[in-house]
């Protein structure tokens, strides 16, 4: 049972005081003792409830039952848009401060509980969806995050899609229904995690290959997302810009002939030991791990150099100040 509880017991003047005080107030309320309000639902869910109780826990409730509309001794009220099962899981933590969230209920009862503004149950359901997320589950959390506008739940999941990048474009199902703008978005990132941009591309094979008829003329815009340039040479040459897809598509020339071209300016360059501006299909994503190694000693004598070592691309450069 994965539920969050938030019932615990504490010594006070040597007796146990129990934080869990509104059990009492749950029995009152199924035995009908002193409910001054109805909730009725769509679905033919009836609650009877304690107008009090609710409005002390949700923002909507305490608005609902403090206007004018409602001033009589028992409130009777249609909730739309609630199901009688997530108002049994909100009225579990009104009245008992626990609440049952698994994965198959999470997303509804965040929704629910976002409606009824009762941001203690919102909270519990972000950090319930941040701890559960997975390589196959982290694009429908980041795009059900962006519908409704969580803010604080969206960047999550996309950073997280972005750090497990290779086990999302070998695993994730979800990924393979993605528009071809988000998808463009996301291996253009400059935080993508990827030590071999052979992942990217063999990502954007999978992705066309899934609706082939439909997707194949996205190659050339997709291709601008690979940082061409630091592929092996060879498999550059054989692999990607000899692919059907590839070569059957005018609008891949350009950046394959901008590839061809700075390869080729790199073997000449490194010979004459010059430097050169990197161009974009050949620059390093930001790396999500980098180590230091300041100062120390090199042949023998104290050294002043800084160096920085990124992990992912394990790439070794000096820093200059």
């Amino acid at each position: 049972m994965e539920s969050n509880q938030h019932r615990s017991c504490f010594q006070v003047g040597g007796r146990c005081k129990c934080t869990g005080t509104f059990v009492p107030l749950n029995e009152l309320r199924e035995k009908n003792r002193l409910c001054d309000a109805v909730l009725r639902l769509e679905d033919g869910g009836v609650f009877r409830v304690h107008r009090v109780i609710l409005s002390m826990r949700s923002e909507y409730f305490r608005n609902l039952f403090t206007t004018t509309l409602h001033t009589g001794e028992e409130t009777d009220v249609l909730l739309r848009g609630v199901s009688s099962d997530m108002m049994t899981h909100i009225l579990d933590y009104i009245y008992f401060r626990e609440v049952d969230i698994r994965s198959g209920n999470a997303c509804q009862l965040l929704e629910t509980a976002d409606y009824l503004c009762i941001p203690d149950v919102t909270e519990l359901c972000f950090d319930f969806l941040m701890n559960t997320m997975e390589a196959d589950n982290c694009i429908s959390i980041m795009q059900y995050a962006r519908f409704h506008s969580f803010a604080d739940l969206e960047p999550h999941a996309r950073r997280f899609v972005l750090r497990h990048f290779v086990e999302v474009s070998q695993q994730s199902k979800e990924l393979l229904e993605l528009p071809v703008e988000e998808l463009q978005a996301i291996i253009g990132s400059e935080d993508l995690n990827v030590k071999d941009e052979k992942v990217v591309w063999e990502c954007i094979l999978r992705w066309i290959n899934h609706h082939l008829d439909n997707r194949k003329g996205h190659i050339a815009g997709l291709l601008k997302g690979v940082r061409l340039g630091l592929l092996d040479e060879q498999f550059f040459k054989e692999q990607v810009s000899k692919h059907p897809y590839v070569t059957e598509n005018e609008a891949c020339r350009p950046v394959i002939s901008e590839t061809l071209t700075f390869l080729e300016d790199v073997k000449s360059l490194t010979k004459e030991d010059k430097e050169f501006v990197t161009p974009r299909i050949a620059r390093p994503r930001i790396p999500q791990d980098i180590l230091f190694a300041i100062g120390g000693y090199r042949d023998g004598k104290p050294s002043d150099v800084i160096e920085a070592y990124d992990v992912r691309a394990d790439s070794r450069n000096k820093l200059q100040f």
